[in-house]
């Protein structure tokens, strides 16, 4: 069984003047939580409502179910919390409205109750404006200040689908510390504060997170990336953090490559051989996603999976592949 790294930096995307023609990019290891909000508020649960007059739930009384994306309330659209309780305050005299929704990418039009309780309106509806959770940076554009990270995308636990950025932001975050569950995949413990903003999220992908940095700092020193057929079977590093916040490297041994002409997050097989990580996690451990993967002084790819049944073995990424992707989602 195969399970995505989500808990839930991309070079010159020109490299005009580089007669080498080759792409250098800044490796990323930094641990960092993002913030992404969706295109609406979505229905995380029910609960009954009742009065002197009504028992009322809206998941069995108007099938408005967990995982739905609400849209609009009589028309007026609703992208936070805010604009969800202001709407309603507009409708207090009226019994139901009628609201816009999505449930799996299907539009859906509901008739939400509106019941009265000491003055105040209750809709039965528990619902949130954001998705936030931890990663891995994998690499950085010095020049046009693009990242990319975690190299797969972020689903919303909710309703079960891959989140469409409407607005976002990733921040600094420190490690507090690696969960080891023995036999099962370990977890990174991070913070989510959302203290010290690092920059926005434009795109989330199959292929990674990806958005612009708003500062990269002047000591991070940028690498050849490495194309498809120069990765090589064998020795290799990935860089991560395990505490707080600094990049360490450890070693893997990359076991198996897979050829590709179409972009695919399981293009490098690999197994942790690092002792130090291995006693800390167990092996790879969710959080590690994105996770850069160096080879002879090159970016060859980030890590993206973990095989449940064989913790210390794993998926990563071509890094051209990501590249790739950034170009396409960004360009």
């Amino acid at each position: 069984m195969k399970l995505s790294l989500a808990i839930i930096l991309i070079g010159s995307l020109f490299n005009l003047g580089n007669k080498s023609q080759d792409i250098y990019l800044v490796p990323g290891g930094e641990n960092i939580a993002f913030e992404l909000k969706n295109d609406g508020i979505t229905v995380t649960g029910s609960y009954e409502v009742q009065t002197k007059e009504k028992k009322y739930n809206p998941s069995r009384d108007s099938d408005i179910q967990k995982g739905d994306i609400l849209h609009a309330i009589e028309g007026y659209r609703i992208h936070s919390l805010d604009e969800f309780v202001s709407y309603f305050n507009q409708f207090i005299h009226q019994e139901e409205v009628e609201i816009d929704l999505t449930r799996k990418g299907k539009p859906l039009k509901r008739k939400l109750f509106l019941l009265k309780d000491n003055g105040k309106i209750k809709t039965g509806l528990y619902v949130k404006e954001r998705v936030l959770g931890i990663g891995t940076m994998s690499f950085y554009d010095p020049e046009s200040k693009i990242y990319g990270a975690l190299g797969h995308e972020v689903y919303d636990q909710d309703s079960q689908e891959m989140v469409d950025i409407q607005s976002g932001s990733i921040y600094k975050s420190a490690v507090l510390g690696i969960k080891n569950n023995g036999n099962k995949v370990g977890e990174k413990v991070g913070s989510t504060e959302l203290k010290e903003k690092l920059g926005s999220a434009l795109k989330n992908t199959p292929y990674g997170l990806f958005g612009k940095i708003d500062e990269v700092p002047k000591s991070y020193v940028p690498i050849p990336m490495a194309k498809q057929n120069e990765v090589k079977i064998g020795k290799a590093k990935i860089q991560t953090v395990t505490q707080g916040f600094k990049i360490e490297e450890y070693s893997i041994e990359i076991t198996d490559l897979k050829p590709q002409n179409d972009i695919d997050v399981k293009g490098i097989s690999f197994t942790i051989t690092d002792e130090t990580l291995l006693s800390i996690g167990g092996g790879i451990y969710y959080g590690m996603s994105g996770s850069p993967i160096i080879q002879n002084g090159k970016l060859v790819g980030a890590v993206t999976h973990v095989l449940s049944d064989n913790k210390i073995s794993g998926y990563g990424i071509y890094m051209e592949s990501m590249y790739e992707a950034a170009k396409n989602v960004l360009n």
